[in-house]
């Protein structure tokens, strides 16, 4: 198990992390801390920005789940649509 001290840097504090546990660069975290003192990093997703990065990767043919195929072959009853 790997130790480290935390320190200050500027007005903050800071904790390295060492490389073994193979954590990316620029990777961001939320962070809390636990009722026993411990501190709690959790990975956050990143929202994307552009439709590219929303769907890349994405290889497949997007299929309307069952119970919603139906959804969109209705005329408007009122002015849900206005």
């Amino acid at each position: 198990m790997d130790t480290t001290k935390a320190r200050i840097q500027g007005k903050a504090v800071v904790v390295t992390i060492p490389k073994s546990l193979g954590v990316e660069p620029g990777t961001e975290y939320r962070f809390s801390k636990e009722s026993d003192g411990s501190l709690k990093l959790t990975p956050t997703r990143k929202v994307p920005e552009t439709m590219a990065e929303l769907f890349k990767g994405w290889h497949r043919k997007y299929e309307i789940p069952t119970d919603l195929q139906g959804w969109n072959s209705h005329d408007s009853e009122g002015e849900e649509l206005c």
